[in-house]
């Protein structure tokens, strides 16, 4: 059996699936199976996937349009294998993250994740992250800072299925920043591990969740009111309230997020 299941959610990404598929399958660590969840496109991404000639790759189709954290889950479900890592239709991962990922989990049994930097690609610049310019702790109790920030994407997390199991996965009702939402409770349970190496690429690119305004907020919103206990008890309530509300501001949207916010905070959502 594989050590190691990676799951790819994607929807209507046909013209772009292949590069991510071939940067898992041409991965220098060869012990692990591929599964492509496809959340109900209505392209040609069945097509694509299935034209790629490999004993390790699934094809599974949803019934339903799950979005990203519940096609991720349904990953989860169908893998039998120890440990899992999570892939994005229009990502690249470098030939040796696996390789490096699993030489870590090898080698430090305690974590119970792993990851390392993203070298994110926008038209406007290239940059790596997490960065020198990050002040917290990137390995370890990671909770208070995931609090604060996220340093951890989904692309870059390799971890033990039954850690993620026994967390509950990834919140389906989030669609955006699940990943986050995610690290920041495994994080209160399990140690994180952390490489300092480039392990993928990520493209920022039209229709993807990073310009869900909307979603974005509302994930924030939802965090804080889930975690309100710890972040007031760690004094990082007015730090993060003051961090939402900037960054509403900029994007001209402050009176919403403040009503969403309120919302949130007094149970109504």
């Amino acid at each position: 059996m594989s050590r190691i299941t990676v799951i790819i959610p994607t929807y209507n990404r046909a013209d772009k699936i292949e590069k991510p598929i071939r940067s898992v399958l041409d991965q220098t660590y060869e012990d692990f199976m591929l599964i492509i969840v496809d959340d109900c496109s209505n392209d040609d991404t069945e097509s694509v996937v299935r034209s790629i000639c490999d004993d390790r790759l699934v094809y599974h189709r949803l019934s339903e349009n799950m979005g990203a954290a519940g096609a991720r889950n349904e990953g989860v479900r169908l893998s039998r294998t120890e440990f899992i890592a999570f892939h994005d239709s229009d990502d690249i991962w470098l030939p040796d993250k696996l390789e490096k990922q699993m030489n870590y989990m090898d080698t430090h049994p305690d974590a119970g994740m792993v990851y390392g930097r993203m070298r994110v690609i926008a038209p406007e610049k290239t940059y790596e992250f997490p960065n020198e310019a990050i002040s917290g702790d990137l390995e370890g109790n990671l909770y208070p800072w995931l609090l604060r920030r996220n340093t951890i994407g989904a692309p870059v997390m390799l971890m033990k299925k039954n850690h993620f199991e026994e967390i509950g996965g990834f919140d389906v009702s989030l669609r955006c920043l699940e990943d986050w939402e995610f690290a920041t409770r495994f994080s209160r349970k399990f140690e994180i591990g952390y490489i300092d190496d480039v392990l993928m690429e990520t493209f920022f690119s039209e229709g993807g969740v990073s310009k869900n305004t909307g979603g974005y907020y509302m994930a924030r919103c939802k965090m804080l009111s889930l975690y309100k206990e710890d972040i007031i008890g760690l004094g990082l309530f007015d730090e993060i309230v003051m961090d939402i509300f900037t960054r509403a501001e900029k994007s001209g949207v402050l009176p919403q997020v403040q009503k969403m916010l309120m919302s949130y905070m007094s149970g109504r959502l």
